[in-house]
């Protein structure tokens, strides 16, 4: 039995046993189903790592399943989707450890989650795809009910489903407007045969069906809501496993099915780019300005998915130029960089909850979780954080820098809107890159340091798991070097463009002549240099202790710490044109009014994009549907007329015909 066949059999066994895990839960107040359901949730997840992990250097060999009139069902994940699946899994392998629950209705919406995600990833139609989009919504909602069933949650879960269903209708539109056929064999074909102005609103369709679960302008709203009624482990789901995979399913449509030469695949790549951009630049001034670990966290894989989005516009640009190896390349940056994103995100979210479990909180403060944890959260922690603010030599360095340098090859295109939308994607990735660092350094200097406080006993998995997850991302940058060349199948729309990412122990974008970096000099480098610190660390003298001063005024130390507002706050002045600041005083009284007893001061955001957007809308479908309920009186004499009017209408068809 080769690699490929093997894995393809794993899957499948994995999502035989997800598939248990869905009727245990249901059955659970079965004796033993509650211990089933635990057991087959934590054997699924360690069937889909290790089928995912095998099928890596080969590919995963095809399961034909059963026809349907004429159409063979086939089911197989692409190379994309196995890299990009690969540190999710093992990301809600560590949310499972963590969370050590039997018989819930959490581990029912894992399990939905990723019957979901392997039915996206790996049937060949069209139908298969849309059913698989909604079992990941439907496994998200209920994940976020079981963390918190209250209104707050209600609202939260019901937003997110509202705007998940309006990427399910665009997708549902597009796939209607490619023709009769479902399989995605002749996709590409009917793109083809598609107009102009079809084929490019086709390609936008997409990005705002799939750009619902990846957080594009304007979906990003649901994100702070929805996970911030999460906890850590179903935040890092939600993150890892459910966002690679719109991501993956989002590539194939635009690079496998939208033609190379269509006329409309320029136009689509601009959009997709600038809409990936602007996305992440807004996503991350919002969460710089989050005071609770799991919004500012939800909001900054919104910009992370910006950033993916903005490299697969810009491989579609190239790939329009006839640059079909920098096209490649762009969407090789992508992957690599959710996967990244993958496990730093999911390593603060864990942490976030070893947070909570501490001190009853997530709201980013000082509390010293790091001082108290500092082999375990401290050190993944720091790195988690370092990868997401692109600080050498985490993955999230190595993809932001070689997506720089991908970028710089803008004058390899003639059209002059593509190379314009290039130059700013790389203006707009820098400027990301600066927001996203303030954010972090906000998050661990604030939300992990400060002065160490005496909290409750935290579960040493949960500790444990914030390191696994963030030693691996160092891992993945170091480690790029040597397993890149197997990610050349996973190279759309040219597998050749892989082979020149790679010199030696160089990371290149093309050619070593243009630009390199390397993570293991990197870290050689990074040793040597901490040799003269710690010999002036080794050699110093007793530490000599002052007291704090502060123009002339003694300080308390704990009234005078930074705050997570205090630290935002500058930013948000200077830019108050889109944050649009609101703040309200409220006064109480006691004594008949005589003597003021509280003062209560709130400080938030009014956003111009995202769900003032949203609450637009709102109103103006409100006002339509008032405007229309004459139309609805309940009366059966109304009914008729308009069947009657409609009769009328058709006869009037034929004989015109």
């Amino acid at each position: 039995m080769s690699q490929g066949e093997l894995a393809a059999i794993g899957m499948a066994a994995a999502a035989g046993l997800y598939l248990l895990v869905v009727v245990a839960n249901l059955l659970r107040q079965l004796p033993s189903m509650a211990m089933v359901a635990r057991g087959a949730l934590v054997g699924a997840t360690l069937l889909g790592f290790g089928a995912d992990i095998v099928g890596l250097p080969q590919g995963m060999s095809p399961l034909r399943l059963f026809v349907v009139g004429d159409q063979l069902v086939v089911w197989r994940m692409p190379p994309g989707a196995l890299w990009l699946l690969a540190p999710a899994w093992l990301a809600v392998l560590a949310a499972v450890w963590v969370r050590r629950e039997q018989g819930t209705w959490w581990s029912l919406g894992v399990a939905l989650a990723a019957l979901g995600v392997i039915s996206l990833s790996g049937f060949n139609n069209g139908a298969s795809m849309i059913l698989g989009w909604e079992l990941m919504s439907l496994g998200g909602a209920v994940m976020l009910l079981s963390n918190r069933a209250d209104a707050k949650g209600s609202r939260s879960t019901l937003s997110m489903l509202v705007l998940l269903e309006v990427g399910s209708v665009a997708l549902i539109f597009a796939v209607a407007l490619l023709g009769p056929h479902l399989a995605f064999a002749g996709f590409r074909a009917d793109w083809a045969a598609r107009s102009e102005v079809v084929s490019g609103l086709i390609g936008l369709l997409f990005l705002v069906g799939f750009g619902a679960k990846l957080g594009i302008i304007p979906f990003y709203s649901w994100f702070a809501d929805a996970y911030g009624v999460a906890d850590g482990p179903t935040a890092a789901i939600l993150s890892s496993l459910v966002l690679n995979a719109a991501y993956f399913a989002l590539g194939r449509a635009l690079l496998r099915w939208l033609p190379a030469h269509a006329p409309s695949t320029l136009f689509v790549g601009i959009v997709v780019a600038a809409a990936g951009i602007v996305s992440a630049i807004v996503a991350v001034l919002y969460a710089f300005q989050q005071r609770d670990w799991r919004r500012l966290l939800s909001l900054s894989g919104a910009e992370n998915a910006g950033i993916a989005t903005a490299a697969l516009g810009a491989a579609l640009i190239f790939q329009a130029g006839g640059q079909s190896e920098l096209a490649g390349l762009c969407w090789l940056i992508g992957i690599m960089h959710l996967m990244g994103h993958s496990l730093a995100k999911s390593a603060l979210f864990l942490a976030s909850k070893v947070k909570a479990e501490r001190d009853r909180s997530y709201r980013v403060e000082q509390t010293g979780v790091a001082h108290e944890f500092p082999f375990t959260v401290g050190i993944g922690g720091l790195i988690a954080a370092m990868s997401l603010s692109a600080m050498p030599p985490t993955m999230g360095f190595v993809t932001e820098w070689l997506l720089f340098e991908a970028l710089f090859h803008d004058f390899t295109i003639v059209s002059l809107a593509g190379r314009t939308t290039l130059i700013l994607v790389g203006t707009g990735l820098a400027l990301s890159a600066a927001l996203s660092l303030a954010t972090f350094v906000k998050l661990y200097g604030i939300g992990l340091l400060g002065d160490r406080r005496h909290g409750n006993a935290v579960n040493v998995a949960s500790r444990l798991v914030v390191l696994i997850l963030g030693l691996a991302n160092l891992a993945m940058a170091l480690g790029l070097v040597f397993f890149e060349p197997f990610m050349r199948r996973a190279a759309w729309p040219d597998p050749h463009s892989a082979k020149a990412l790679i010199d030696g122990f160089l990371v290149v974008p093309l050619s070593p002549a243009f630009a390199f970096i390397s993570p293991v000099k990197f870290v050689i480098v990074g040793v040597l240099f901490s040799v003269v610190p710690l010999f002036l660390l080794l050699r110093r003298s007793a530490p000599r202790r002052v007291p704090p001063w502060s123009g002339g005024e003694p300080v308390d130390l704990a009234a005078s710490a930074t705050t997570g507002f205090g630290f935002s706050n500058p930013l948000r002045t200077v830019y108050s044109f889109l944050y649009r600041p609101i703040t309200t005083t409220r006064r109480s009284y006691r004594d008949q009014g005589y003597v003021l007893d509280q003062v209560t001061y709130e400080a938030r955001e009014a956003p111009i994009l995202g769900a003032g957007m949203i609450d637009a809308v709102r109103q103006g479908v409100n006002r339509l549907a008032r405007w229309l309920t004459p139309l609805q009186g309940g009366q059966l004499n109304v009914y008729l007329s308009y069947l009657l009017i409609l009769f009328l209408i058709a006869v009037l068809a034929i004989f015109i015909h």
